[in-house]
């Protein structure tokens, strides 16, 4: 049975910024839940099985690793026994890092779900170090290296200036964050300190759409969520997203899906 509400889990103490374990054989099975406030690593070097985050089904084949970000609703199903390592980043850890290099890295690995590896040796040794080094600065270049070594298996990267952009960086963090996305390009410019004109050519720039459809987007995207992983109903959904009522959260939808929510959701019950 689904619940009304999406399971939030805590696997990072409040004052710990980065947390690297060996990946623990009992949690080979997982429901649908999102993370209170970081982003996990998983370095995968023996098992198989599937990774589901916001209903994209990925095959695990090791060695990888998968990205999940805080906001990301995901759940696994692997075969053991499972091997690899868990890393657990906060965004204050980010925020704080002295290496720039490390957040525009962060932005490029973010783009991704999964990342089928080469060769894991090296990396597993990183990851390995790392679960028992303190020293924050060692922190950052070990941080580092997993970062690069990783995305050497992505062939095509966006370019570092596509997320060069201050504005676009700022922009993309409140469209990302826990609270409601609001469906008005001038209530983002707004708060960025710009115009609504500005603001969408600098996303169409950078993504090659404006700023009301990366704004659609982020909606239907938490939309699809709560219609695959909770029991609310379309009304309560629509409600939850800012729409005064089922009517236009379903106009909403189906303009951007061209099918209704009810419809989405009963594709998705087998999952």
């Amino acid at each position: 049975m689904k619940n009304k509400e999406i399971t939030i889990k805590d696997k990072i103490k409040l004052n710990t910024l980065l947390k690297v374990a060996e990946f623990e054989n009992n949690k080979r099975q997982t429901q649908a839940h999102k993370h209170n406030g970081y982003l996990e690593l998983v370095l995968l070097t023996k098992t198989s099985g599937k990774h589901i985050i916001d209903g994209r089904e990925h095959i695990v084949k090791t060695p990888c690793l998968l990205i999940i970000q805080q906001n990301n609703v995901h759940h696994w199903s692997l075969n053991a026994p499972v091997e690899g390592y868990v890393l657990l980043l906060k965004k204050a850890f980010i925020d704080e890092c002295l290496d720039l290099e490390i957040t525009q890295l962060i932005h490029k690995i973010t783009a991704l779900d999964m990342l089928y590896l080469q060769d894991s040796y090296p990396l597993q040794e990183i990851f390995r170090i790392l679960s028992c080094e303190d020293n924050r600065i060692c922190q950052e270049g070990l941080l580092r290296i997993i970062l690069s070594k990783s995305l050497e298996s992505k062939q095509q990267i966006s370019s570092p200036t596509t997320l060069s952009l201050d504005l676009f960086k700022r922009f993309n963090v409140l469209l990302s964050n826990n609270t409601t996305v609001v469906n008005n390009v001038a209530h983002y410019a707004l708060l960025l300190n710009t115009t609504p004109q500005n603001l969408n050519s600098i996303c169409k720039k950078h993504t090659n759409n404006t700023a009301s459809k990366l704004i659609a987007e982020q909606i239907l995207k938490e939309a699809k969520r709560l219609l695959i992983y909770t029991e609310s109903t379309i009304a309560e959904i629509g409600y939850s997203l800012g729409f005064s009522d089922k009517s236009n959260f379903t106009k909403f939808f189906k303009r951007h899906e061209q099918i209704t929510p009810q419809e989405f959701k009963n594709q998705r019950l087998h999952y």
